[in-house]
């Protein structure tokens, strides 16, 4: 065995040995152990590896049987120590309850001593002396409470009597203010309103409408000029580019005829070519035939024959040099149909280059025409969007001076210290301060109306629909939310839900059915008013309410006088009414509408809350505005959905510069799809010329070609009149051979062939004329068609220059017409303006007679106002003074009520003390012997509970003993369990380990 084994089986005899010694131990232990402790025992005399797994899984359920031994045990352990510690503080409790048990026997003791006769008849008399001093006490601190609650009854009836006579006093002297400023105002207007200076104004107004309607009537033109001349200008590019293309046709049409005529020359000039040759060998043929005549004898044949035979070797050599030729123009004639065939392809493609062009060209011409469309569009768009812009109501006010006009020029309380003819003096100074800043306010707001309002027309104010009302509402809330943002810094705006304009409705319904005219009876219906807003259970806060503010309008005026009123007419009342409010409101009305539209003085502690308004016209024309806090006021408020919003000056603007971009977006691309046309047009022209040139090579290429066919035809003609000659030459020469055997017989036979050829000359010299005849009519016909064609070409050439100029000029021609649809843009905008103006001062010129009648009635009125306000103010002093006075009494009496309260109620006090004290020691005498019984029961009881309690605690005491005992008998069992399972455990790795390195025992020695 080698060292290494050797080293590990010594190892493993080693933890053998130590494994026996603990199991050992282990059992020693188990043989003092209860029964139910028995699992904890382990036999370790397992010889193989089956064995050993077994005692490991006994072992284990041992140790797990051990450790919920020890958890139970720990349990019990400490339910004993918890009673244990429960006995020992009913312990302590039950000695305490002894103790005070005790205390209360030896203190009833005492009180039983204390209870003779004479002491419980003294204390009788003693409780019943304290009982009436009390009682006399209770009654004198009761009647000096009544005279308090009298008292302070009178000073809050006093205080607020002397309050409301104050608050009467200041109001009636700022009324009187305001009526003395609204008197200064209306004799103001009244005197300040004339026909003449109606009239100057208007004509002021008049000249600048004329001076605008002449810049837009420039304008105009210069547009209606600029877009003729952007037509005229495209009308000539279009119709240049037309004329071009025209041309260009006509010049192709040109090159093609000229082709045509020169096949037709060549063809006719070939024919006589033809017929001339055949003519000539005709007269060539009669002229051998009698020179062959002639020559007939012996001496000439035979030099004929010589002659002839040269003549046939010649005409060998001609046959076949012109068979040379003929293949080498074959070859030629082969190529120019291939050159043919490729121009013919260039041809077709460049005219289908033509096509596409054309088809650009009218998609090009399409999307311009969509362009302008849409440019027409947006421009009207953009139109539209500015009128209601301009139309928006923006305010401009001067806070500082608005809040003198409410407020007042100098603090409250030097108004208070001024005397009569001070305060008139400031009052007439105030109420100019307050018209002027009206009269600038006004000035500075003037109305501007849309065109779609200018357009809407209704002949009764009953006709206006639910969203035109909503419109109006929305127009309402844009001004006032202004203001309110203006005066109260924050951003609590009105709003208006469907109920308020329901609950306006009903309150302008009302009116008209009661016939009651505000401007005839300037009064509110302030019971129906709340019956309305019983009805909607609408109010502030808790409270059912709903306020009510009254504007006079004109628009049953205009109705009359025009026959109709339109919304501009309406909106523009309606900003008058509502600016009347918040910036006119003093005088009688002492800024009463100006806050209610504020949400109320900024103190109020409803300053806060978000108020609601509604707005209707009664059958008179008259405005009412409603306004409230709460809903669900004692009832369920029913519709409390929000109306539909209207786009603010923001939104508008936003909408302006979108509709601008897409009108600077549809101008670009109208001036691409220009571009783009001009440039299609351009491209059809290159095409229609490339189309011309490829034709015009096409048609050379076939000139090429026919001329060689006709080369091949010639030549074919001269090789098989060269056989031909070749062969009569042949023929010739046998024949004259024949004539020198046959002289006789020849000369007869020449004769004929002589006759012969005499009429064929006659015959191809007829078909020679009738050829040059036509070959000169062709040749003329292709002098004409040069003509044509060289032409057409410079035509064509003076029409696309045309062309390019055309589209050059209609380019500046667009150009142009942009400039001059933003300048009419702008004069559209100055003549809206100067018409708005014209028209607010002719209405008033219009209706001058009921404006100054009214401006009279208001001043009477206002004068009327004003007396009645000093008298008021005299009586509110008066009332003042009285009141203060009574109320110092009253405040004087109240003090001495309170001072002789407080000394009752400590009088009561210390005789309440004396009775409860007295009372309280005559019941301890009269139970003195139940109380002794009663204490000497509880202390017996006491100790009861006290031993019981002790026994209690000595039981738990050794219960709890038991407890820990057994507890630390079970960790000691489950501490051998948990040994015992190691030492199992351990023996079966072992045995594992021996298997392994096959040691054949364990007890082997190395």
């Amino acid at each position: 065995m080698s060292k290494l084994t050797s080293v590990s089986v010594t190892t493993l005899v080693g933890l053998i040995a130590t494994g026996a010694g603990m199991a050992a131990t282990t059992n020693a232990k188990a043989a003092t152990k209860p029964t139910d402790h028995q699992s904890a025992t382990v036999t370790t005399s397992a010889q193989t590896i089956e064995q050993a797994q077994q005692h490991v899984q006994q072992a284990q359920v041992n140790q797990a049987t051990a450790h919920q031994l020890v958890t139970d045990k720990t349990n019990a352990a400490k339910d004993a120590q918890d009673k244990l510690d429960a006995a020992k503080n009913r312990v302590t409790t039950a000695t305490n309850k002894v103790a005070t048990a005790t205390t209360n026997v030896n203190a009833a003791q005492q009180i039983k001593n204390q209870a003779t006769p004479e002491n419980i008849n003294q204390a009788q008399t003693t409780v019943q002396q304290a009982g009436t001093h009390l009682t006399n006490a209770q009654d004198a601190m009761h009647q000096a409470c009544q005279v308090v609650d009298q008292a302070t009854t009178t000073v809050q009836s006093q205080t607020t009597s002397t309050n409301q006579a104050t608050h009467n006093a200041n109001i009636a002297k700022q009324t009187v203010a305001t009526a003395q400023s609204q008197v200064d105002a209306k004799q103001a207007d009244y005197d300040g309103l004339t026909v003449d200076s109606l009239k100057k104004e208007q004509a002021t107004a008049q000249q600048l409408v004329n001076q605008t309607q002449a810049a837009q009537s420039a304008a105009q033109s210069n547009v209606t000029t600029a877009n003729n001349q952007v037509t005229n200008t495209q009308d000539a590019a279009n119709q240049a580019a037309q004329t071009a293309t025209s041309a260009q046709q006509t010049t192709a049409d040109a090159q093609a005829k000229q082709t045509a005529a020169q096949a037709e020359a060549d063809k006719a000039n070939a024919a006589m070519d033809e017929a001339k040759q055949n003519n000539d060998a005709a007269i060539a043929q009669q002229n051998q035939a009698q020179k062959d005549l002639d020559n007939l004898d012996a001496g000439k044949l035979t030099q004929q024959a010589n002659e002839t035979q040269t003549a046939i070797d010649q005409g060998k050599q001609n046959i076949s040099d012109t068979q040379q030729s003929l293949s080498q123009t074959t070859t030629n004639k082969a190529n120019a149909d291939k050159d043919v065939a490729n121009k013919t392809t260039n041809a077709t493609t460049a005219n289908n280059a033509v096509s596409q062009a054309q088809n650009n060209v009218n998609s090009a011409t399409t999307a311009q025409n969509n362009a302008q469309t849409t440019l027409n569009q947006r421009q009207q768009a953009v139109a539209d969007l500015q009128s209601q812009l301009a139309a928006m109501p923006t305010l401009k006010v001067d806070k500082a001076a608005w809040e003198k006009a409410v407020n007042g020029l100098v603090p409250a309380d030097q108004i208070a210290a001024m005397t009569d003819a001070e305060y008139a003096a400031y009052t007439q100074k105030w109420n100019a301060y307050c018209q002027e800043f009206l009269e600038t306010t006004y000035s500075n707001n003037q109305f501007t109306a849309s065109t779609k309002d200018k357009n809407t027309k209704f002949t009764n104010i009953n006709q206006l629909t639910k969203a035109q009302y909503e419109e109006l509402a929305n127009y309402a809330l844009n001004i006032i939310n202004q203001a309110r943002s203006i005066w109260r810094g924050d951003n609590n705006e009105l709003k208006t839900q469907s109920i308020d304009m329901k609950a306006a409705g009903d309150a302008a319904q009302v009116y008209s059915d009661k016939n009651v005219n505000i401007a005839e009876t300037p009064t509110h219906l302030g019971s129906e008013i709340d019956a309305i807003a019983e009805k909607y259970h609408v109010g502030v806060r808790n409270h059912t309410w709903m306020s009510e503010q009254l504007g006079q309008t004109f628009l049953n005026n205009v109705i009359s006088a025009n026959g109709s009123v339109s919304m501009a007419d309406i909106k523009e009342q309606l900003a008058t009414d509502i600016e009347l409010m918040l910036f006119g409101d003093g005088g009688n009305n002492s800024w009463g509408h100006f806050y209610a539209l504020m949400g109320g003085a900024e103190s109020s502690p409803t300053y806060l809350d978000q108020y609601y308004i509604g707005i209707a016209f009664d059958k008179f024309g008259h405005l009412h505005l409603t306004s409230r806090s709460t809903v669900n006021v004692g009832g369920v408020t029913p519709d409390t959905t929000p109306i539909a919003s209207a786009p603010t000056v923001t939104q508008l603007k936003q909408s302006l510069a979108t509709a601008q971009t897409a009108q600077n977006t549809a101008q670009t691309n109208l001036n691409n799809a220009k571009a783009s046309l001009t440039a299609a047009n351009a491209t059809l022209a290159t095409a229609r010329q490339d189309a011309t040139n490829a034709q015009s090579a096409l048609n050379a290429a076939k000139t090429k070609q026919t001329q060689l066919a006709n080369q091949m035809m010639a030549l074919d003609n001269k090789l098989a009149s060269l056989k031909t000659k070749l062969a009569n030459d042949t023929t010739s020469l046998a024949k004259i051979k024949s004539e020198l055997a046959n002289l006789a017989d020849a000369q007869a036979a020449q004769q004929k062939v002589l006759d012969n050829a005499k009429t064929r000359v006659q015959a191809t010299s007829a078909t020679l004329a009738t050829a040059t005849a036509n070959a000169n009519a062709k040749t003329a016909a292709l002098k004409s068609a040069n003509q044509t064609l060289s032409a057409a070409k410079q035509v064509q050439a003076i029409a696309e220059g045309n062309a390019q100029s055309a589209a050059n000029t209609a380019k500046e021609a667009v150009a142009k017409a942009q400039n001059a649809v933003e300048a009419l843009t702008n004069a559209n905008q100055h003549v809206v303006a100067a018409k708005a103006q014209l028209a607010a001062i002719t209405d008033k010129l219009n209706n001058f007679a009921s404006l100054k009648q009214h401006s009279l009635n208001e001043l009477t009125s206002a004068q009327e106002l004003l007396s009645t306000a000093k008298t008021q103010l005299k009586q509110a002093n008066d009332v003042l003074n009285t009141q203060q006075q009574k109320l110092d009494i009253a405040n004087h009496s109240l003090d001495a009520a309170k001072l002789a309260l407080d000394k009752a109620t400590q009088f009561v006090n210390h005789r309440q003390a004396e009775y409860d004290a007295a009372k309280a020691h005559l019941s301890k005498l009269d139970h003195a012997d139940e109380t002794l019984v009663a204490a000497k029961a509880a202390l017996e009881a006491a100790k009861v509970q006290l031993a019981t309690s002790q026994t209690n605690y000595q039981t738990a005491k050794e219960n709890a003993a038991d407890a820990q005992q057994e507890l630390t008998d079970a960790q000691t069992a489950a501490a051998d369990a948990d040994q015992a399972y190691t030492h199992a455990e351990k023996v079966l790795q072992t045995l594992k380990l021996q298997a392994s390195l096959e040691v054949p025992t364990v007890t082997e020695k190395p």
